[in-house]
């Protein structure tokens, strides 16, 4: 369980906000600040944060599955993966044995993951 860290004042002359910010929320954690705002930027198109919330519904889809759920010929869905991919949000997998070898699998991280379900909570005050 972690420690509850009481917060430290900010002294403008010792060192700048963003280290400042980076100190006080991920100094016990694996990421950063700008590993955590690059993910909120990867999540600020409204497709591209459609496509991570099926696969929070789904698990673990197909390219073919998610193109058809999409279905906009004009949307570069390798594109939106790739950043989606870039933000350890998803990641490709391997086919489950069951399906199609040939075809792209993707699946939701434990990052993405968590990202949808705190938004759940926010929006519809329900834990998910």
């Amino acid at each position: 369980m972690a420690t509850e860290q009481s917060p430290t004042a900010f002294d403008p002359d010792g060192t700048d906000l963003e280290q400042y910010v980076d100190d006080q929320l991920f100094s016990d954690s694996m990421g950063t600040l700008s590993d955590h705002t690059a993910r909120k930027a990867s999540l600020s198109d409204p497709r591209r944060y459609a496509v991570l919330y099926y696969l929070w519904e789904r698990k673990e889809l197909s390219r073919k599955e998610i193109a058809a759920a999409i279905d906009d010929a004009g949307f570069d869905l390798t594109h939106h993966l790739g950043e989606l991919i870039d933000a350890g949000l998803i990641a490709r997998t391997g086919a489950p044995e069951d399906r199609d070898g040939r075809q792209t699998f993707y699946r939701i991280t434990h990052i993405g993951q968590q990202e949808i379900a705190s938004d759940v909570q926010n929006v519809t005050g329900s834990r998910s």
